[in-house]
Parts: C-alpha cells; sequence; structure tokens
C-alpha cells in the first residue's frame, strides 16, 4: 500500500476545492469512495478525511486522481513542505508541553527517581479527580471449606496478576466452569467475566478486582508465576485436615486426571483405576503427599520429566474408593469417568 499521506501536500487557497476536485474525479471514473481507495492503494478512511477536507490532500495523491481521471488540479493552492511542516508541529507540541508540564527531564533515570519521591511523598495520599474510578471493593471472605477449595482451584489452574486473577480451563468443562464462577459470586460477591479463546479450546474466567489480588497474597499467594514461585498450599489450610481435603479435591479437580492403567507382565493383563495430581511445584507436591498420607492414604510421587511436573499418585483400589468417597470431585470431566469405572464388569474398562 503506497503511504502517500507522508508526501507533500497541496493547501487549496479557497474553501471547498479540494472536495469538488475529489467528486469530480469519481463522477468522471465512476467510482464509488472505496472503489477509488483501492485504485489509488489507500485506506477508504483517507479519501474520507481528504473529501470532507479534514486534512489536506497529498501532492502525490492529487497527481494520481488528476492522472486516472484525465482532470487538471485545480489552480490557487500552495504547497507544504512535509519535512518543514512536521519540524513546525514539533515546535508547537514541545512548547505546549512545556507550558503545561514545565521542563521536560531527558535523564529517564533521574525522572523516574523523582516521581517515586514525588509519589512517596505527594501523589499516593491526594485524591482521585472527579469522574476517576477508585478501588472497587469486594466482599472479604472468613476462612472457609468453600475458600480452600477456591485456593486449591487457584493452585491448579489460576493465575494471580497485579489487578486482576484468571483460571483457565478447558472450554468442554463447562459445568465445571459455572461451578467456579458460582464460588467466585459467593465468596466475593463478584461477578467473573469469562473470555473464550479462538485459537485454542480453553476458557479463562477472570476478575478484575485489586482487592482480590491482595486478599489472595494474605492468604498465601504470591503474584506471578507458580513454577517460578514454587507455589504451596496456605499453613492454615495444612493444619486442617477439613479445608486440607477442600483443597486436594480443587487441585486435582483442575490439575487432576482420573484415569485407567492397563498392563501386560507375563502375558498377564492387569487393569487399575488411578487418580493423578501433576504440578511442577515440588513444595505443592510435597504437601499433597504429606496431607494424603497423614490422612491414610497409600500414595506414591514420581520424579519430574524434562520440562515436565512430576506427579502424586494413589494407585490402590482401596485407596481410590477412600478418596472417591471421602474428597470426591465437583468436576462433571470426573464424575463422568468415576461413574464408569463403578458400573463397568469388575471396574475394567477404559476411561481415559
Amino acid at each position: 500500500m503506497l503511504e502517500l499521506s507522508k508526501y507533500n501536500r497541496i493547501r487549496f487557497h479557497k474553501e471547498g476545492v479540494q472536495t469538488k476536485f475529489i467528486l469530480k474525479a469519481r463522477k468522471t471514473l465512476n467510482l464509488t469512495e472505496l472503489e477509488l481507495s483501492r485504485k489509488l492503494k489507500l485506506c477508504r478512511r483517507t479519501i474520507t478525511d481528504w473529501t470532507k477536507e479534514r486534512v489536506t490532500i497529498s501532492q502525490i495523491g492529487a497527481n494520481k486522481i488528476s492522472s486516472l481521471a484525465k482532470i487538471s488540479i485545480p489552480k490557487g493552492y500552495d504547497i507544504i513542505d512535509w519535512k518543514e511542516h512536521w519540524r513546525k508541529a514539533g515546535r508547537v507540541g514541545a512548547m505546549t508541553r512545556f507550558v503545561r508540564c514545565g521542563r521536560v527531564c531527558i535523564d529517564e533515570k533521574y525522572r523516574k527517581m523523582k516521581w517515586n519521591e514525588w509519589w512517596r511523598n505527594v501523589g499516593q495520599y491526594k485524591k482521585p479527580p472527579p469522574g476517576f474510578q477508585s478501588l472497587v471493593k469486594i466482599k472479604i471472605p472468613r476462612k472457609s471449606k468453600l475458600l480452600a477449595e477456591f485456593i486449591g482451584i487457584l493452585l491448579g489452574d489460576g493465575n494471580i496478576s497485579p489487578y486482576y486473577i484468571s483460571i483457565t480451563l478447558s472450554s468442554k468443562e463447562k459445568e465445571y466452569i459455572k461451578y467456579i464462577c458460582k464460588i467466585i459470586e459467593k465468596l466475593f460477591r463478584v461477578v467473573p467475566k469469562i473470555f473464550k479463546h479462538k485459537e485454542k479450546k480453553a476458557v479463562t474466567i477472570v476478575v478484575n478486582r485489586k482487592q482480590l489480588v491482595d486478599f489472595c497474597q494474605e492468604v498465601g499467594f504470591k503474584k506471578g508465576n507458580k513454577v517460578s514461585n514454587q507455589v504451596d498450599i496456605p499453613q492454615w489450610i495444612k493444619k486442617s485436615k477439613m479445608y486440607s481435603y477442600e483443597c486436594i479435591r480443587g487441585l486435582i479437580d483442575t490439575d487432576g486426571c482420573f484415569f485407567f492403567h492397563n498392563y501386560i507382565v507375563n502375558g498377564k493383563k492387569y487393569f487399575y483405576f488411578k487418580i493423578a495430581f501433576t504440578s511442577a511445584s515440588i513444595p505443592l507436591r510435597l504437601s499433597v503427599k504429606k496431607i494424603l498420607i497423614n490422612s491414610g492414604f497409600g500414595v506414591r510421587m514420581s520424579k519430574a520429566g524434562k520440562g515436565k511436573g512430576g506427579d502424586v499418585r494413589i494407585d490402590g483400589g482401596f485407596y481410590v474408593k477412600k478418596y472417591i468417597k471421602e474428597i470426591g470431585s465437583h468436576n462433571k470431566k470426573h464424575l463422568d469417568k468415576i461413574e464408569k469405572w463403578r458400573v463397568a464388569p469388575n471396574g475394567k474398562v477404559a476411561v481415559c
């Protein structure tokens, strides 16, 4: 596309001459505004602005229109040197900024230092100007089973940014997405937003509340990358078996899997229904393992592979049943697999 607007401009002495010139060319060529823009390889908006005389027409643009329509450019105009125009515009802009803001520092480090000094001493205590949106408050929940489950969900598939929290799930988990939204509304009295990803089959639940970010930090979270921060279950949850169960349910409902493992040894087939929780955070895996062992579960932990997190597994059928009975799941994806396993003869059916 030709960037005609960057060249020298034509300023006609009389108002309306530029408009008549373009309209005459369109009539001669029998072209719409859009068709003319395509002929000139320009954006339609540029032709509109020239026709309405919002901006002056470029010299090369006027010459091309004249050549296409075989009409002459109207007389009575001045050529504006575009480089000189930018120099003048720059001087006007600089003067306007100086009048409004005073001297502008060109030393970026010094400017930032002085700004931080101003913020500490003055800025943070100033009231926001009229119309400026103040901090939107949320309900601050007490420690509860529901809050413990929410924290497990956030530890599993969540992320905490400076001004919002987000939870990303598969777009197939529709029922579970609704369930998480209900938890957020009940705990914080905030209606989350749901964003669908165009390029992948995923959905992100987002809550834009700075106060919620602050609250999450208060209960034991860190902002940023969970792997780099090596996140862990907050102490107040680990001290309570009831809260620990709720948190683990949230973790396994998001970052866990119920699967059917079958293999052959010495020609004999073996079938087992298992549960696995995967995470790249070592403290988180160790905490899940410790809570489950202390609660009477048979658990083993595999080592992390290259670029992958390790997992905590519940292998034995007795312990899988114990998990389903005592902890359970709120994710329909897992509940459907559990139901298939329950109704299968001897539990021997592939569910993953």
